[in-house]
């Protein structure tokens, strides 16, 4: 319960400071967002939910294919960028605890959550998982967006280094942790898995356990 407190605690200073500056920091994913929706492959009309949205990125890239998307942050101060660039109002945005989303069971087509899985600890990490299975629907689909770690000893070590220059620890143990033991666990089975980012990131697409 003391690690979730300092969690939330964290989350909401860090994300107050650095929302105004967001879009700018995370322009190295802007090539990612079109290609996650093209994963994703909903059918048309599918409803989306995206899980820790931020300023909304991901979100607006489902939106702008004609899906129905929902957008749920912890973070006031996030989405008070994203919703400055919500023109027509195509992405619903609110304040929501992933843990505890306020939806029914089976509402969503498609859940995503986009680089925010290395920011949480493990318990927090699990609940979010559980949350998100819990509202996407029966064959539904699940994207998993998030760093990783190249296969190359010399460009892992690089890579890992890099990033722990301005990502903090809960990254160090993400990056090295079995997520697709946990995703297994939370009742998802991975059907196709993309290496993105030079080996940095991974883009995991997956179906809900019958």
């Amino acid at each position: 319960m003391a690690e979730e407190n300092e969690y939330y605690a964290l989350t909401k200073k860090a994300f107050d400071f650095l929302a105004p500056f967001y879009n700018i920091m995370t322009l190295p994913l802007v090539c990612l967002r079109n290609q996650v929706v093209d994963i994703a492959n909903a059918g048309k009309g599918s409803t989306v939910l995206d899980v820790a949205t931020g300023t909304g990125q991901q979100a607006f890239a489902f939106a702008k294919r004609g899906y129905d998307v929902t957008a749920v942050d912890l973070t006031e101060s996030m989405l008070v960028i994203a919703r400055k660039h919500n023109n027509g109002g195509l992405v619903e945005f609110e304040v929501a605890d992933a843990t505890h989303l306020r939806f029914e069971a089976n509402s969503f087509d498609v859940s995503c959550v986009s680089f925010a899985l290395h920011d949480m600890p493990p318990n927090i990490r699990e609940k979010v998982l559980q949350g998100m299975v819990r509202v996407t629907k029966p064959n539904g689909i699940i994207v998993i967006v998030d760093y990783d770690l190249p296969g190359n000893k010399i460009s892992r070590a690089l890579i890992y280094h890099f990033i722990t220059l301005y990502e903090g620890e809960y990254y160090k143990k993400f990056v090295v942790s079995d997520l697709d033991s946990l995703l297994g666990k939370t009742g998802i089975y991975v059907t196709e898995r993309v290496s993105v980012l030079l080996g940095a990131g991974r883009i995991l697409k997956g179906r809900m356990k019958a």
